[in-house]
């Protein structure tokens, strides 16, 4: 062991397998939404991916979000406090603007709108309104790693407390409370409703565990041979998992589809160290992988541009999960608000990867010449 870790904290710059992990999420993101947000039926191509997604998914960027608290360079309770309560303020704008872009064909295409369309058009608009998705529960973790933080919570505790949450969230889930307004924001919190799409609840493992995890990695002082050691337990973990999963469904792809789809939002224990094992096994690839492939110094870019793009993703990953929406939105009115093709999802998928890529980049060169 003393050939892996250190009394010292040594392991303090950039963690890149992590960054890449969240950065290359961004792709399945795109094309997952595109059938989510334009209510299409997924293909069996897309059934797949979204199955392969669900075990990692907003896991990771929450799990990653916990990591990040420990390497922050504002790590004190307050700084997580205005970090939370920023991400709830930019949940709710970024409501307005998915909203705005579900009204903004609406003008030019009401005379003609089928009753399935309009039907769409106010489903989508009152869930838009109230939408509560990875911002939102962000913002809540943060504000609990404050409080934990401020108490001086010991790495042991973040793994406890994490445990012992996934064990009771399944028993939370849309428990009622019929006290106005107290019963609507304990719904934001537990879920049950059409609007909440992620609950805190639910994620709050996720960021403990990932505090737990940044803890100890900075006391790795051969992260190669960690990873080694880690990678074991871990893809066998992952063959557990699938092992069962096909074992219980068979070629059922549909039914399998839909429980993975349950347990990603709500999920259990197992589904929790599921999700954890796979997550180490993609980052530990992530890893050896930039190893081989990059020999110069660790903090430099890649030269490759694939890898220099995701790590774009990752940087700003907020700015495009926010604004790649937009695009199916505008699209999904543009169609009278009616579902599309599995063929026209893939490429509204690709025209959102591009129109983003120009929004982020150029909203991201405006504030560098606008800060100079």
């Amino acid at each position: 062991m003393n050939k892996i870790f250190s009394q010292e904290e040594i392991n303090t710059g950039r963690q890149r397998e992590f960054d890449y992990l969240k950065g290359i999420f961004m792709l399945f993101i795109y094309l997952i939404h595109a059938f989510q947000a334009t209510l299409s039926k997924e293909d069996s191509i897309t059934q797949g991916i979204y199955m392969f997604a669900t075990m990692s998914g907003a896991a990771i960027f929450i799990f990653v979000l916990g990591i990040g608290t420990v390497y922050s360079r504002e790590p004190a309770p307050v700084g997580f406090v205005k970090n939370g309560i920023r991400m709830v303020v930019y949940q709710y704008l970024n409501n307005i603007v998915y909203v705005a872009a579900l009204l903004l064909p609406y003008p030019f295409v009401h005379k003609n709108l089928s009753e399935t369309g309009r039907e769409n058009f106010g489903f989508l608009v009152e869930i838009y309104i109230q939408y509560t998705n990875i911002f939102f529960i962000t913002g809540i973790i943060y504000l609990v790693l404050a409080l934990l933080k401020k108490l001086n919570m010991k790495t042991a505790g973040y793994i406890i407390i994490g445990t012992a949450v996934s064990i009771a969230a399944p028993f939370f889930y849309g428990k009622p409370v019929n006290v106005p307004v107290l019963g609507y924001l304990v719904k934001l919190l537990i879920g049950e409703a059409d609007f909440v799409s992620f609950t805190p609840l639910y994620f709050l493992s996720y960021a403990l565990y990932g505090v737990a995890f940044g803890r100890i990695l900075r006391h790795v002082k051969d992260k190669a041979v960690f990873y080694r050691v880690l990678a074991i337990p871990a893809v066998l973990a992952v063959i557990v998992w699938w092992a069962l999963i096909f074992g219980k469904y068979g070629s059922d792809i549909p039914k399998m589809r839909a429980v993975l789809g349950d347990a990603y939002t709500q999920p259990n224990i197992w589904h929790v160290a599921a999700s954890m094992a796979h997550i180490f096994v993609f980052a530990i690839l992530f890893f050896f992988i930039e190893r081989i492939g990059r020999k110069d110094s660790k903090m430099s870019e890649p030269k490759n541009p694939f890898a220099r793009q995701i790590l774009y993703y990752s940087r700003h990953i907020s700015k495009y999960y926010a604004l790649h929406v937009i695009v199916f939105f505008i699209a999904l009115g543009i169609n009278g608000y009616e579902s599309f093709k599995s063929y026209q999802c893939w490429l509204l998928a690709l025209l959102s990867i591009i129109v983003t890529e120009f929004m982020v980049r150029g909203y991201n060169r405006a504030a560098a010449i606008h800060g100079q």
